[in-house]
């Protein structure tokens, strides 16, 4: 009976002494501070409108008849008049030898910088050093089945090997390679007398920018139409639908000016003609360019706008019914997270007598060990974050770009000790 009482009171003694350790941890962590840190950090936003339009040019399409083409001239390549812009081949086996032919070139190119290379004083173990490198990154290529310049790195692998037997004194290796591209030389003069009597070359009418680009609004929509264009009448044209030319082997741009006319919602824009405007694209093709307002106008519940712009006409050369960003502002400040922003109440006392509740904003930031409150001004809100500027830009103790800010702290307050 002893031995049970006794084992009772040890155990009894053994649970409150847990217990009381347990109320012991939960009292240190209750005194313990909660602090949470972020930094912040500047921060540039473009605010502003999306609208639909149409972009217009002077351009004129290529005509060339049936048959398989093989464009000269990259996309929005300039061109003289007179130059040669795209073959049109007769026989689909055409094409192949014409990538035959752009193959050998390559390779006589390289052949005859290796024979001009080789008989220059070079040093042996560079050499050797470079062919091993050459190979090294060939492998690595394949490795990684990274296709995009393994032809390239073969060929100046190859042209590593011919420089290296001239180096260590091959004298009958200068006349293979020069029987090498004589016999090369050859294969491409029957190439190309094949070739011709397939093919058929179209040239530029006149200069401009060469555009692969046919969808058949070449012509249907021009500079001159702007002039009386309308919201109703650009709601219509962007309804409409168009086919291109089946003879066209591409397009030519000959205005250095081109447009772009565009309905937005609404008529409190703020846009006004004659300023410079960002219109940022995201489809088709991603970039910002900066376009002048030659014309807006409010009609009803939308907004009519007609932009300018002299650059980026190769960019934009394929590009015709377009929805992109109209940047109206530029919003420069401080990023916070949301969690960071806090609001402080004021009564204040109005000349008349009365009282209003004034809310100030403003983050705290850890100064050294201490809290210090910082009141700012709410520029725009996101669902992340806020961008914010100082009340006070010119003041000594303001938020700055890289200021630790405090986001979660219990019972916080102006010149706390938190760390």
């Amino acid at each position: 009976m002893k031995e049970s009482t006794l084992a009772t009171k040890f155990m009894i003694a053994i649970l409150c002494l847990g217990v009381a350790a347990y109320l012991a941890i939960y009292l240190i962590r209750g005194w313990e501070e909660d602090l949470v840190t972020s930094y912040a950090y500047a921060y540039s936003l473009d605010v502003g409108q999306e609208a639909t339009g149409i972009l217009v040019r002077t351009e004129s399409p290529l005509a060339g008849g049936t048959g398989y083409v093989d464009q000269i001239l990259s996309e929005g390549a300039k061109a003289a008049a007179g130059d040669p812009v795209a073959l049109l081949y007769s026989d689909p086996s055409a094409l192949t030898t014409r990538q035959s032919i752009r193959a050998l070139e390559a390779e006589i190119e390289q052949l005859q910088y290796a024979l001009n290379s080789g008989t220059q004083n070079t040093d042996a173990s560079r050499l050797d050093a470079q062919v091993i490198s050459s190979i090294v990154a060939l492998r690595s290529l394949a490795a990684d089945g990274d296709l995009t310049t393994l032809e390239d790195s073969a060929l100046t692998l190859r042209s590593m090997v011919f420089k290296r037997d001239y180096t260590y004194g091959d004298a009958g290796a200068a006349g293979e390679l020069t029987q090498l591209i004589s016999d090369k030389q050859g294969q491409l003069a029957s190439l190309n007398h094949s070739l011709n009597q397939v093919s058929k070359t179209v040239f530029a009418p006149a200069s401009g920018v060469f555009s692969a680009g046919v969808d058949g609004w070449e012509g249907v929509v021009t500079p001159a139409l702007l002039d009386e264009l309308t919201a109703d009448g650009l709601e219509d044209l962007l309804r409409q639908k168009h086919s291109p030319d089946p003879s066209a082997v591409g397009k030519l741009v000959t205005g250095s000016t081109w447009y772009y006319a565009a309905l937005l919602d609404g008529v409190n824009t703020g846009l006004q003609a004659g300023r410079t405007y960002t219109l940022s694209f995201s489809g088709d093709y991603y970039g910002q360019v900066d376009m002048v307002l030659d014309r807006v106008s409010l009609e009803g519940e939308r907004t009519l706008a007609i932009f300018s712009c002299r650059s980026h006409l190769a960019d934009t050369a394929m590009l015709r019914i377009q929805t992109v960003d109209v940047v109206t502002r530029r919003l420069d400040g401080i990023r916070i997270p949301r969690k960071a922003l806090r609001v402080e109440t004021e009564t204040v006392t109005r000349e008349d007598g009365t009282t209003a509740q004034v809310n100030h904003y403003g983050v705290y930031t850890v100064v050294r060990s201490q809290a210090e409150w910082q009141e700012v001004e709410l520029l725009y809100t996101a669902d992340s974050y806020y961008l914010v500027r100082p009340v006070d830009q010119a003041a000594a103790y303001r938020l700055r770009a890289g200021d630790e800010i405090i986001l979660n702290s219990s019972g916080i307050y102006d010149g706390k000790v938190v760390r």
